[in-house]
């Protein structure tokens, strides 16, 4: 019996044995092979293996699941169900929210599961391949807490201006969020510039306690930029191509020479004056029967053009041993204008069309000198060029698109684009200033260039010192910054020679013009130089004894600043910092944490005295899911953390002067002695220097709630803050100007800035279908507390009480309806003959009978929104992967002025012909037209409520359609291959219809910036 039951346990081991399935794949994520990825038969933890340098690996099933559980630090686990297959492509997405998950801090990184800060992070891969230059362009409805407006598209010039938890400095320059990019500080241009294949992560610090470390540099939170770096193996060979089209989200509308001509005539007899056009004209433009004589010309259609093109090629190359790994990238981006091309045989070729070249490069190296001592070597260079058609100087235009809004500059009827022979024509007619049209002027007028090179290098050497406590290391890094614009102007003195063309068949001569075409001039200057050199030295301290975890930090930096003086041919003094930083932390088996943060800095913008400030935070974290009873109630939960911090910051950013503390004397005219020509130059005083200036400070105090549960399928961050921000540099305005001198800014005001954040996300699989959904909502809304205002005549002229910016201005309440409302209403105390029904009736907030400046109050809200949303949709099959986010910005207003809008400044407009008539009056959306550019309407002269809307947008902003093709379908070596579509700004949904601007323009001005654009990209990556 015993010999059959052995030969029994034979057969049954044998029969496993041949059952038993062996399978083979590749694990990869959107940029290629993973190495070093695990994969786990699910069920029998102990049979599992990782894959090699190419992604590779095979493993041999033991059970019966036939289920395969893959895992890949940042990246989501994924369980497989491989069923009768033997080789299988795995393909990983990204995760930001796991509990092993790392997110970097300042001066060192943190897991999820430990951390106690506020911190919003996001891998590279997320943005990688968002069809746009600018690396801030890519962050909007991704990371809470991050407010961001792209004001314009200008090519190289559409990075958007962006806030951490929104505003609470009434300082112009107090706002911008510290810039660290591989430990190396840069502003808003040289973060634009970064090629973004070259980014690993992206964090955002929020609270004190992860601000504080940088002390007088961290009020306004902070953005951290952590680039690639090689790994252990073969050389991975990454190449990227991509081919985009570029149109404008918002293509504005004009109205056609005869619908112009008709409201030029009603307004003038508005205003009781001749119609400037015949009904003979009038019929003349209607019918197009002699354009050259009658034009009908849509100049926007005639400058620009549907679509321009760019394109984004990177290659990358990474691997190394254990000993030295390398990450090498280089990248090459190009983007055009939307101009139409004006050939002239005469301008010699020159290229007037907006366009922005740029070129990086970057090389990250890491040593392992020796078994103690590792050392980091980072080169990376940006080369670019922005090209800007030349705009004529004696016109009001700033741009392009101003001229084309411009009704002083052109109108539709103003000029033919090309007279009959062929020569170019001239803007004719009454209160114009008669320059050469659009397209004359772009074919021979030269261009504006700025070549900017960006250079930056980073030594670091860790020595650790196992040999003295284990987890104690010193750390050295010098860096060096340098940047170097210079601007090339090529124009001419005189603009081309043009004609106006009239019914005798003569060609009169612009009276500002030449016969001939003047010669290029050739000019330049060097706009922009600085360099900046930072020294660090670091002891760290990090060390796990049982259920024990410490770590410890101290930090000497030193930073010396140079630039050039802007306007002259010299350096500047050289500005310097220097401070010291302590970081604390323990936890104990991930459960109990606690962290403080330390800095204590020195700005030689301040005087001895109060040159150095002190800054400390600390915060708490307590992982309930780690307790027995939590778990046993909660089982659930994988996360569930509480945690909180407070702390000081502070911010030395200053305007107007950089030593406030100094008093300033400036040259002034010049004074004859003696009796000869002897002349000596005076000196005035300035305003008066304040010696007890200092940086301004901000107290923060952050809840905030983590959250992983249902297998990390669904993960929460809920964050709810209160900063108060004083010892603001703000003007005292209580000083009467009977004073006779200015005085420096003070530390007088003060701000209460406060909201809630939040993220969520789920994901999960059905099926070979996974998918996921992650919504990020941030809000913050600020309230000044004090600013040192003269006192009011009326609380409602205050700004305090109020949020920074808040508009004031008019309140209108309608139209004048008839000549007995203007008679019994209140009314500008100006000539009464001007104002007429069908203009805009204001409030009279006093009750004097008047309307003048004592009845503007506060209008609508700042132009920044306070309140931003984002939700991305993610679907993937095999390897096939479709990724949309929806983006939305609320709780904002804004304003156009001038020649964006108002009749006989702006261009006419659909808008134009809802105005207020007799027989319209019911339904008016737009005043009476008037010719008068102070009129009671004007929303220049009379600010008000009529033109400020409360805005809001909806964008379908990014979109991405991708295929990963099958490794064993690929030919010669290659390891991975992608093709995907990718589109940005795509559609856009507003609430307004009184103006065509893209809704995030800047309020109070002509709305006339470089459209924000619209791209359609395709793209292949390819890796060897």
């Amino acid at each position: 019996m015993k010999q059959f039951l052995i030969i029994l346990q034979v057969l049954l081991c044998w029969a496993f044995t041949t059952n038993a399935q062996t399978i083979t794949g590749t694990v990869s994520d959107a940029n290629g092979p993973l190495s070093a990825a695990s994969v786990v038969e699910k069920g029998i933890k102990t049979n599992g293996t990782i894959t090699d340098e190419n992604g590779n690996f095979k493993l041999a099933l033991k059970g019966t699941s036939r289920t395969l559980t893959v895992s890949s630090v940042g990246h989501a686990t994924q369980d497989v169900k491989v069923g009768n297959q033997t080789n299988i492509n795995i393909i990983l997405q990204p995760d930001e929210q796991g509990l092993n998950a790392v997110v970097v801090v300042g001066y060192g990184t943190k897991k999820r599961v430990t951390n106690t800060g506020a911190v919003s992070a996001i891998s590279g891969d997320a943005i990688r391949r968002v069809p746009t230059s600018s690396v801030q362009n890519t962050l909007q409805g991704k990371l809470p807490g991050f407010f961001s407006v792209q004001r314009g598209g200008q090519p190289g010039r559409d990075a958007s201006d962006f806030f951490i938890r929104g505003v609470s400095s009434l300082n112009p320059d107090g706002n911008k969020p510290l810039i660290i990019v591989d430990d190396i500080q840069y502003t808003y241009e040289q973060l634009a510039q970064i090629n973004v294949n070259e980014i690993e992560s992206i964090s955002i610090l929020k609270d004190a306690s992860t601000t504080a470390v940088y002390g007088i540099k961290g009020a306004n939170g902070v953005l951290i930029v952590k680039t690639r770096r090689g790994a252990s193996g073969i050389p991975q060979v990454n190449v990227r191509v991509e081919a985009g089209a570029n149109s404008p989200t918002r293509k504005p509308k004009f109205l056609n020479a005869y619908q112009s001509a008709t409201l030029v005539n009603e307004a003038l007899r508005n205003d009781g004056l001749q119609p400037q056009f015949s009904q003979y004209e009038l019929d003349m433009y209607q019918s197009h029967q002699q354009p050259y004589l009658y034009p009908d010309v849509n100049w926007y259609d005639v400058v620009f053009k549907d679509f321009s093109m760019q394109a984004n090629t990177n290659v990358d190359i990474s691997g190394g041993t254990d000993n030295v790994k390398y990450f090498i990238s280089a990248g090459a981006f190009t983007q055009n204008g939307n101009l139409h091309h004006f050939a002239d045989a005469r301008n010699e070729s020159v290229n007037n069309q907006y366009f922005y070249h740029r070129y990086n490069f970057r090389s990250n190296l890491d040593i392992q000198a020796t078994k103690s001592l590792k050392l980091r070597f980072d080169v990376s260079g940006r080369f670019g060029q922005i090209n800007n058609p030349l705009v004529y100087s004696n016109t009001t235009a700033t741009s392009i698109m101003s001229e084309i809004y411009n009704y002083g500059i052109i109108t539709p009827f103003a000029a033919p684009v090309l007279n009959p022979d062929g020569s170019y024509a001239y803007a004719f007619g009454p209160n114009l200033t008669n320059v050469p049209t659009i397209n004359a002027r772009l074919a021979t007028m030269g261009y504006t260039r700025n070549s900017r090179t960006d250079f930056n290098t980073l030594f670091d050497a860790t020595q650790r010192l196992d040999f003295i406590t284990k987890g104690l290391s010193v750390q050295v890094r010098f860096a060096y910054a340098g940047t170097n614009d210079i601007t090339r102007t090529q124009s001419r003195r005189y603009t081309p020679p043009a004609y106006h063309y009239d019914s005798s068949g003569t060609y009169t001569l612009d009276k500002n013009g030449k016969y001939n075409l003047a010669p290029f001039a050739l000019s330049g200057s060097n706009d922009l130089y600085d360099r900046r050199i930072n020294i660090q030295g670091f002891i760290n301290y990090d060390r796990t004894l049982g259920s024990n975890h410490f770590y410890a930090l101290g930090l000497f930096n030193q930073e010396n600043y140079t630039t050039k003086v802007f306007g002259a041919y010299r350096l500047d003094v050289p500005q310097k910092l220097r401070g010291y930083t302590l970081k604390l932390g323990y936890d104990y088996k991930s459960k109990y944490l606690v962290d403080f943060n330390a800095g204590y800095n020195g700005s030689d913008r301040f005087g001895s005295g109060h040159r150095y400030g002190f800054f400390p935070a600390g915060s708490i974290g307590w992982n309930l899911a780690g307790e027995d009873f939590f778990k046993n109630a909660f089982p659930m939960f994988q996360l569930f953390k509480i945690r909180a911090s407070y702390g000081l910051v502070g911010s030395d950013a200053v305007v107007d002067n950089r030593y406030l503390y100094q008093q300033i004397y400036a040259r002034g005219g010049y004074y004859f002695f003696g009796t000869t020509a002897n002349t000596v130059q005076g000196l005035y005083e300035g305003s008066l220097g304040n010696s007890n200036v200092t940086w301004e400070k901000s107290r923060k105090k952050d809840l905030g709630l983590d959250i992983n549960m249902l297998q990390d399928k669904l993960s929460i961050t809920a964050d709810y803050f209160n900063e108060y921000r004083y010892d603001q540099l703000f003007y005292p305005g209580s000083i009467p100007n009977i004073i006779g001198v200015g005085f420096a800014r003070e530390n007088l005001a003060s701000v209460r800035n406060h909201g809630y954040e939040g993220s969520i996300r789920f994901q999960s699989k059905i099926g070979n279908v996974g998918y996921d959904i992650t919504g990020v909502f941030s809000y913050a809304k600020n309230k000044i507390v004090y600013e040192d205002e003269p006192s009011p005549a009326y609380p409602w002229l205050a700004r305090t009480g109020h949020p920074i910016n808040q508009p004031f201005g008019y309140t209108a309440i309608g139209f004048y309806e008839s000549e007995e409302d203007i008679e019994k209403s209140p009314k500008p105390n100006i000539d009464p003959s001007a104002i007429k029904p069908g203009d805009l009736k204001y409030a009279d907030l006093n009750g004097d009978g008047v309307i003048d400046e004592r009845d503007q109050g506060p209008i609508g809200k700042p132009n920044i929104p306070n309140t931003s949303a984002g939700v991305t949709f993610g679907v993937h099959y095999k390897g096939l992967d479709v990724s949309i986010l929806f983006q939305g910005a609320f709780n904002y207003s804004f304003a156009i002025q001038g020649i964006g809008i108002q009749p006989f400044q702006s261009q006419w407009q659909p808008i134009h012909e809802l105005r207020w008539t007799a027989e319209n009056a019911a339904n008016a959306k737009f005043p009476r037209l008037s010719s008068s550019a102070s009129y009671e309407s004007s929303p220049t002269a009379y600010p008000s409520s009529f033109w400020l809307i409360n805005a809001m947008y909806v964008r379908m902003k990014t979109v991405e359609i991708g295929y990963q093709f099958p490794k064993q379908a690929l030919p010669f070596k290659i390891n991975s291959a992608r093709l995907y579509f990718s589109g940005y700004n795509l559609f856009t949904w507003t609430n307004f219809k009184l103006y065509q601007q893209d809704p995030e323009v800047a309020s109070n001005t002509a709305g006339d910036a470089y459209l924000n654009q619209r791209v359609m990209n395709i793209g292949l990556q390819v890796g060897f």
